[in-house]
């Protein structure tokens, strides 16, 4: 019985990839079947990945090579989580991408980016091995309206590479906020205060938690998550994105 559940199982991922062949997240390029990280060679090649020196608290790309070891943004603010990475930098083919998998529905982004994300994370030197994955929240309606949340996709794909686990509904969003791309720093941070809560009856005692988001940008809403999870005793939180921005501008 289970040999003839994997048997069919198979066949009906082989279909699907016939009826929905996989194509570049960038360009919409088809690719082979079968095919794990849907970025076509040309895309891989020209696409903002983040390289040389970078942040050494969020990530973000330091352009100066011997400037200083934090970017502006972060000397001149405090950050509850311990570091971030991020895979691309927010920008051209990447953020158009980024906004048709966030606003367009476009679901299946989520295995090439989250894969990303995860193979980045284990690059990453000194981090520690995480207790429990967690996700940035919508609020209830806009979930309701967009019919998933975007960064607990990215966190089933992240928990199933590392093989951890991922809590579910651990963070909530307590109220509608304005979209943070359309506000200034300041105001981003004074959007997200109060806006979020830990819902679930839990204490992270000891843990090391990985924080997963889709963009950052100031950082304002996992700074916020983050505090969450320190006021409930996390030992650590740690940040990944799939994209990351110039949050001082």
């Amino acid at each position: 019985m289970l040999v003839f559940a994997r048997l069919f199982k198979r066949a009906i991922e082989f279909i699907l990839c016939i009826v929905f062949p996989p194509k570049c997240i960038f360009c919409n390029t088809l690719l082979p079947l079968k095919t794990e990280i849907e970025i076509c060679d040309r895309c891989y090649k020209s696409v903002p990945f983040i390289k040389g020196k970078v942040c050494s608290k969020c990530g973000q790309p330091i352009h100066t090579p011997y400037g200083p070891e934090q970017c502006i943004d972060c000397r001149k603010t405090f950050h509850y989580f311990e570091q971030g990475t991020s895979v691309f930098e927010y920008k051209g083919v990447v953020r158009e991408a980024l906004v048709r998998y966030k606003f367009f529905g476009k679901k299946r982004y989520s295995k090439t980016l989250g894969k990303l994300m995860a193979i980045e994370l284990k690059e990453m030197k000194n981090w520690p091995i995480f207790d429990i994955i967690v996700y940035t929240p919508l609020y209830r309606k806009k979930l309701l309206t967009r019919g998933y949340n975007q960064a607990e996709l990215l966190a089933k794909v992240i928990a199933k590479e590392l093989g951890c686990s991922v809590g579910k509904n651990i963070l909530c969003k307590t109220k509608d906020t304005l979209p943070q791309s359309t506000l200034s720093k300041y105001e981003r941070r004074k959007n997200v205060k109060g806006a979020f809560a830990i819902c679930a009856v839990q204490y992270f005692n000891n843990m090391n938690v990985l924080l997963v988001d889709d963009v950052y940008t100031t950082g304002a809403t996992v700074n916020e998550c983050a505090r969450l999870l320190k006021k409930r005793h996390a030992k650590s939180v740690y940040v990944v994105t799939a994209a990351i921005g110039q949050g001082y501008i």
